[in-house]
């Protein structure tokens, strides 16, 4: 199973910065991030089980979610806007330094 990692959630300083990760080559080609530092790694394994753990707590245990530098990838259905709020919420107190990316579809399955 591959295991997924965080983006960073820093602002990027420079100009260059920026069109290095967003902007193609000439021929079509888009530079890739810079493969995560171990630190990077070790927070995302930390902030994946403590997100777990929570969810697991409060009886969530169907909902699928991704750990990549620090950005929590959320995928799966909610019953309607309050649960999707909840699990929110949920996140944020496990993880604080999370930036989440909800794309939980809202309804049922």
């Amino acid at each position: 199973m591959q295991e997924r990692h965080r983006v960073s959630s820093r602002a990027p300083l420079t100009y260059d910065e920026i069109a290095r990760h967003t902007v193609p080559d000439p021929d079509g080609f888009v530079h890739p991030d810079p493969p995560p530092t171990e630190a990077e790694l070790r927070l995302d394994k930390q902030m994946r089980a403590a997100i777990s753990d929570a969810l697991i707590a409060n009886g969530i245990d169907t909902l699928g979610f991704e750990v990549h530098r620090g950005r929590v990838i959320l995928h799966g259905w909610a019953r309607d806007l309050a649960a999707a709020s909840r699990i929110e919420r949920i996140i944020t107190e496990a993880a604080p330094e999370a930036v989440i990316d909800n794309r939980m579809r809202i309804g049922g399955s």
